[in-house]
């Protein structure tokens, strides 16, 4: 145990706060812990509590291997190997968000290809078990989001962008929408499968129906949510990430499984949340070959959406007719609830003129922090500042690289060249949402 929470390089390494917080939480959990066992082996055993000693130390056993495995990506997490000026503007953006003030965001690696969020409920509830049997356990950090990141995109900016997605999770759980989804799911059940929701016997197939609605409608309002914070950049890297370009000749692009709605969903749901943030005119403008993806895969019939299961096939049609009809529809509207006005959104002219200055200083290679005009210093929201430099980064990088004084050699290798200036494009962005952070004399743009 105390190799788990006494680890030396944690003071050889550089974390944000919250890190040290955690793992400062870690570490008094442990000390607390080597205290109760000292007086636990040094008092003489009484056989009528014997069981419960034993059922204690299993508990001690099973938590802390769950620590094991969530301590050690963190602290590999350090702030050499994590995006801390875009977590920093993230947490900004989700704190504006009525009862999430304050939340903070903590960050591990993981080895897999994907994005994780860890729910804290659970681990909420041991940690409160746990403290009940050991005296002067601390209590579980209060609005702490756990978010595990691939290991390969530690540095990166738009690919991470996706950690938007789970923070709509974290919201979802720390706001309590669980009874608001789950008044529509239950009204779903009842109206298309009354024969199940009257048979006590069926009661496994109503749960299996259950979960799929709750994994499908969670993760259309995390999408939603992800746009809500950040703008249509979370699109752009949802179809990167998941190399949805051309995915509307595929014929997986419909299908729906246990966990994940098809891609033809989500994106009808991206573009009914853009719409509601007035995106579109900017994408038509300065993104419309991912404007027009994104339309092609939402304008798909939805009586076209494919849900095959092994498991229960009798009931894979209803089921996802049931979401389509009875529980989709209502997302939007706790996406609505849950932002309650503050979601970032487009406001026309205003924030075209900003974008174009962003990419002006992009395309010069300057930072991006302080824009002039008219002899006025400004500053571009971190969410406009962040599309613009997306939209910089996938349509402009060729104009940035015909302004370079390059050798006939180094044009030649031309994906080369865009990776390496592409690359700086996120660095330079990078910088400026870190010095967006500093005091200064500047205002925000369109303010």
């Amino acid at each position: 145990m105390r190799l788990i929470y006494a680890r030396s390089e944690d003071i050889e390494r550089t974390h944000r706060v919250v890190t040290n917080d955690y793992l400062g939480y870690v570490q008094k959990l442990g000390s607390a812990t080597e205290e109760y066992l000292k007086k636990l082996l040094s008092t003489p055993p009484d056989p009528r509590f014997s069981a419960d000693d034993r059922q204690s130390l299993r508990a001690f056993r099973d938590f802390w291997r769950d620590i094991h495995e969530f301590v050690k990506p963190s602290r590999d997490a350090d702030t050499l190997h994590t995006p801390v000026a875009l977590i920093e503007q993230l947490e900004a953006l989700l704190s504006r968000i009525p009862e999430l003030e304050q939340c903070q965001l903590l960050l591990c690696h993981t080895p897999e290809a994907n994005y994780i969020q860890f729910v804290r409920s659970k681990r909420r509830e041991k940690a409160e078990h746990y403290a009940g049997i050991v005296s002067g356990a601390p209590q579980f950090p209060h609005k702490l989001g756990f978010i595990a990141i691939p290991y390969s995109q530690e540095s990166c900016l738009f690919q991470n962008l996706l950690i938007c997605h789970e923070m709509g999770h974290f919201a979802f759980e720390e706001r309590g929408l669980e009874n608001n989804l789950s008044a529509y799911i239950e009204a779903a059940l009842e109206t298309n499968f009354p024969e199940l929701v009257a048979d006590p016997d069926s009661e496994s197939a109503l749960s299996w129906c259950r979960e799929l609605l709750w994994n499908w409608a969670e993760e259309i309002y995390c999408d939603r949510f992800a746009i809500g914070i950040i703008g249509p950049a979370f699109s752009f890297s949802y179809i990167e990430f998941f190399d949805v370009i051309g995915a509307t000749t595929g014929s997986d692009v419909n299908d729906f499984t246990d966990t994940h709605p098809s891609d033809s969903c989500r994106f009808k749901e991206h573009a009914e949340e853009l719409t509601h943030g007035g995106w579109w005119p900017l994408l038509d403008e300065y993104g419309k070959a991912h404007a027009d993806l994104i339309r092609q895969l939402s304008a798909i019939p939805e009586d076209q959406y494919v849900f095959i299961s092994d498991e229960r096939a009798q009931l894979d049609e209803r089921v996802l007719s049931a979401f389509r009809k009875d529980v989709k529809p209502h997302i939007g509207d706790i996406v609505r609830a849950t932002f309650q006005g503050t979601e970032t959104i487009f406001r026309g002219q205003t924030d075209v003129e900003c974008i174009k200055a962003v990419q002006r200083y992009l395309c010069a290679g300057i930072v991006p922090a302080t824009l002039v005009l008219d002899g006025q210093l400004f500053m571009p929201s971190p969410a406009m500042l962040v599309n613009a430099a997306y939209l910089f980064y996938l349509y402009s990088v060729p104009e940035l690289i015909e302004r370079i004084q390059t050798t006939g050699r180094e044009r030649i290798d031309a994906v080369s060249e865009r990776e390496k200036w592409g690359h700086l494009v996120e660095q330079w962005t990078m910088k400026a949402l870190e010095d967006l952070r500093l005091p200064g004399r500047r205002t925000t743009w369109g303010s």
